[in-house]
């Protein structure tokens, strides 16, 4: 089966995050998306408009020195809503994260306006 047009969205988000291509990020994020990253971490909390979540990437890759890598594994969609399951990979300080994860995204006209980040652990 053939995916959606918002799966081939999240696929294009995917290659440039994991790129560095910030011109097609700012094409995909709408201006007033906000994204949420859950836990007790260093990027943990809601990112409000597309800066603070470009921000927020940019500090992931730096913080695990360019060693982030998420490898989508698939997306699922109905409506407006996809969810990427992905593989991230990272070290930092000496440690290693190495977990599955699935991504929320809410889209509207073409942009995501709402992602939610849910770790498995």
């Amino acid at each position: 089966m053939a995916e959606q047009p918002n799966q081939l969205l999240v696929r294009r988000g995917f290659e440039a995050f994991n790129t560095g291509d910030v011109d097609t990020l700012v094409e995909i994020i709408a201006d007033d998306a906000v994204q949420i990253m859950p836990g007790n971490n260093i990027v943990a909390g809601e990112h409000k408009g597309r800066e603070s979540i470009l921000t927020m990437y940019a500090r992931l890759f730096e913080e695990t020195a360019g060693t982030l890598k998420v490898i989508l594994e698939g997306t699922y969609a109905a409506g407006n809503s996809v969810v990427a399951i992905y593989h991230g990979t990272a070290t930092r300080n000496g440690r290693s994260l190495d977990q599955r994860n699935a991504l929320v995204f809410e889209i509207e006209h073409g942009q995501a306006v709402r992602l939610t980040d849910l770790p498995a652990d």
